[in-house]
C-alpha cells in the first residue's frame, strides 16, 4: 500500500516534525509499503488540499492534528473519504491524542494513534493497518530513536525553520499544558543530538528550534549543548548568522550557566521562558513550581547580558487571577525589559488538568478550537476583552521592536504604567475604527493620539518615533506624519557621499549605496542628524547602529 503522512502547519515558514518521525520509522522497518509525507499550510484552500492529496493515489492517510489545524484536517478527511470510501484515514498528534473517542464517533476515521507515534505506526506497516482496537498507542515510552533527519526531510526543509528534540516530556505537571500530562523527562543521545546540531545548522534554515519542553531541566546537559554550539560556531562547523531558540525555565538557570550565557556570541541564542502569572495564588492552583524572585533577577540578568533576545510569556484567564492581579503581572513584567511579551489567552485543552477540572473555576470557554477562555470566576469576558485591545497594542508597538524608544518616552512623559499606556492607546485605535491598518497609518495614530497630551512637546514626540523609524526600518523613509520638508536635508544627503565626516568606516561609499538613513532631530537644544548605518544590525534588539551629529557641523562642510 501507498501511504500519504500529512501535515498542515500553520504558516510557510514552519516545518514538521511529528510526520518526519514517522517517516524515520518507515525508514528502518521492513515493509512492502510506500510512505511518502505532503506538508501544506492551513493558508492554503481546502479544495486544493484535497486535490494534491487525490493525486498522491494513497490509500491510507495519515493526520498530523494540532490545536490549530483540527478543523481544517475533520473537513479534508471527510472529503477525502466521500471521494473515496475505501481509503483508510488515520490521525495522530496531541488533538488526536486526547480527543480520540470523540472523533472516532466520525465514520470517516478509520484508526488513531494515542501518544508516541513511531511504534505504532511500525505496528500498523506489520499488521497491513490491521488491528483489533481503533485506538493504536504503545503502553511504554518508545525505546528506539527514530532520528527524523533523513535525506527526504532536508530536501523538503526549503529552508524553514527547523525544529529539535533532544528530549521528551516535562519534568513539571502545569494545570494548563500537555507536555508533563503522562511521562517524565528521557533525553536522547548526546552524540546523536550534537550530529543533529551540525547537520540543521547547515541544512539552509535560519533558526533551529529547541522543542525540549523544559530545555535547561539538566544543568549538566544544557551547559555541554549551549557550550557545543558555541565551540562549533567558532570552529566553522555552525554558519554564522544561525538563531537558536530555546525554551527554558529561568529560575533552574545556575550561576554556571549565567556565567557562560555572558560569553556566548550576541544573536546566537534566543531564550523563550513562561512566566504565566505573579499571582501567587494563581501559580499554586496550576501547580506552576517557581520562585518567583530567582526567575525575574534571572531574566534581568540575561537582559542586561545584551546578547541574548528575550521573549517571556504572559497568560490571560487562569484561576484567581482578576483583571487588576493580571494588569499588575504585566507591570512587573515589562520591568524585565524583555524583547518580547506575549501576552497569551488561557485555552483549555483537552487533555489538560485544567480542562478536566474547570468546573472547579466556572470556566466558560469556546467548545471547539482554540478552546479559548471566555470567563472564570475570577476574570469575566469584558475583561478579557479589555486585555485583548492591549495585547494588540503590545504586538504592534513592543513586541515589532519598532518603537522601543517612543514607549519609554511615553512612559515618562505621560507617568502611566506600562498597561495603561497600551491600553488606552488601543481602546483609542477601536474608537477610531483602524482595523488591520498598515504600520503609516497606526503610526500616524499613535501621533496623533499622544501630540496633544499634557506634557508631550508635539516636536519632541516626532523627533523619537523618526528616531525609531530610522533605526529599525533600511528603507529609510519617515512617514507622511513625520516628515518636516527642510532644505537642508538635501545638503546632508550630498555631504554624507561627498565628504568623509567620520561617522561611520565607509561612511561616503554606505550613503551612495542607499546604506545610510538620516533625519534631522529638532527637539534636543541644538538641532541634531540622526545617521544610521544598515550594514550594521543588532540582532538582539532589532536596530541598527546610529550616531547623532551636530546639524551645524554638517552644513559647515
Amino acid at each position: 500500500m501507498k501511504i500519504v503522512l500529512c501535515s498542515i502547519n500553520s504558516k510557510f515558514i514552519h516545518s514538521s516534525l511529528g510526520v518526519w518521525y514517522l517517516y524515520s520509522a518507515y525508514k528502518q522497518t521492513q515493509t512492502h509499503h510506500t510512505v511518502t509525507v505532503y506538508e501544506t499550510t492551513i493558508n492554503n484552500q481546502i479544495e486544493d488540499i484535497v486535490a494534491d492529496l487525490t493525486r498522491e493515489k494513497g490509500e491510507v492517510i495519515g493526520f498530523s492534528c494540532y490545536i490549530w489545524n483540527i478543523e481544517y484536517v475533520k473537513k479534508i478527511a471527510m472529503t477525502l473519504k466521500q471521494i473515496n470510501p475505501k481509503l483508510i484515514i488515520f490521525l495522530g498528534g496531541p488533538q488526536a491524542s486526547f480527543d480520540a473517542c470523540d472523533l472516532l464517533k466520525n465514520e470517516w476515521v478509520d484508526l488513531i494513534i494515542k501518544g508516541e507515534g513511531e511504534q505504532p505506526f511500525v505496528q500498523l506497516l506489520k499488521s497491513d493497518f490491521h488491528t483489533s482496537s481503533q485506538i493504536v498507542e504503545q503502553d511504554y515510552n518508545c525505546k528506539t530513536y527514530y532520528n527524523p533527519y533523513t535525506p527526504e526531510y532536508f530536501a523538503a526543509l526549503g529552508g524553514r525553520i527547523c525544529y529539535l528534540e533532544t528530549s521528551r516530556g516535562c519534568p513539571f505537571s502545569c494545570a494548563f499544558c500537555l507536555s508533563g500530562a503522562s511521562e517524565n523527562v528521557r533525553f536522547f543521545d548526546m552524540d546523536i543530538s550534537k550530529q543533529n546540531i551540525i547537520a540543521l545548522a547547515n541544512s539552509g534554515t535560519q533558526t533551529v528550534k529547541f522543542v525540549d519542553r523544559t530545555f535547561n531541566c539538566n544543568v549538566e546537559r544544557t551547559l555541554e549543548i549551549f557550550i557545543f554550539i558555541t565551540e562549533q560556531r567558532e570552529k566553522g562547523e555552525i554558519p554564522r548568522g544561525i538563531v537558536f531558540h530555546f525554551e527554558i525555565e529561568a529560575d533552574l538557570l545556575t550561576k554556571e550557566i549565567l556565567d557562560y550565557l555572558a560569553t556566548v556570541p550576541k544573536g546566537l541564542f534566543q531564550f523563550e521562558a513562561g512566566l504565566q502569572s505573579f499571582n501567587v495564588k494563581t501559580l499554586q492552583a496550576v501547580n506552576r513550581r517557581s520562585d518567583i524572585n530567582r526567575l525575574v533577577g534571572n531574566l534581568k540578568a540575561i537582559v542586561e547580558m545584551g546578547n541574548i533576545h528575550l521573549h517571556i510569556d504572559l497568560i490571560a484567564g487562569l484561576p484567581y487571577e482578576d483583571y487588576d492581579s493580571f494588569t499588575k503581572g504585566f507591570d512587573l513584567a515589562y520591568k524585565i525589559r524583555a524583547n518580547v511579551i506575549q501576552l497569551g489567552f488561557l485555552k483549555l485543552l483537552k487533555g489538560s488538568t485544567l480542562e478536566r477540572e474547570n468546573a472547579l473555576y466556572n470556566y466558560k470557554y469556546l467548545q471547539y478550537p482554540p478552546y479559548q477562555v471566555l470567563s472564570n470566576d475570577s476574570i469575566s469576558y469584558e475583561d478579557l476583552l479589555k486585555l485583548k485591545t492591549a495585547e494588540d497594542v503590545v504586538e504592534r508597538l513592543l513586541n515589532s521592536g519598532r518603537f522601543a524608544k517612543t514607549i519609554e518616552f511615553l512612559l515618562e512623559k505621560t507617568a502611566l504604567a506600562p498597561y495603561q499606556l497600551f491600553f488606552e492607546f488601543g481602546e483609542y485605535v477601536q474608537r477610531i475604527g483602524l482595523h488591520s491598518p498598515s504600520l503609516d497609518t497606526y503610526t500616524t495614530a499613535l501621533f496623533e493620539y499622544f501630540k496633544g497630551r499634557e506634557g508631550i512637546e508635539e516636536r519632541a514626540l516626532r523627533d523619537v518615533i523618526a528616531y525609531d523609524r530610522i533605526t529599525t526600518d533600511r528603507g529609510g523613509k519617515l512617514f507622511a506624519c513625520l516628515h518636516i520638508n527642510d532644505e537642508r536635508l538635501k545638503h546632508i544627503s550630498i555631504a554624507f557621499k561627498n565628504v568623509e565626516l567620520g561617522i561611520f568606516q565607509n561612511q561616503q561609499e554606505k550613503a551612495r549605496q542607499s546604506k545610510l538613513g538620516f533625519c534631522i532631530i529638532y527637539s534636543q537644544g541644538t538641532e541634531k542628524v540622526l545617521v544610521a548605518d544598515y550594514t550594521d544590525y543588532d540582532s538582539v534588539k532589532g536596530i541598527y547602529a546610529s550616531k547623532m551629529i551636530e546639524l551645524s557641523e554638517i552644513l559647515a562642510e
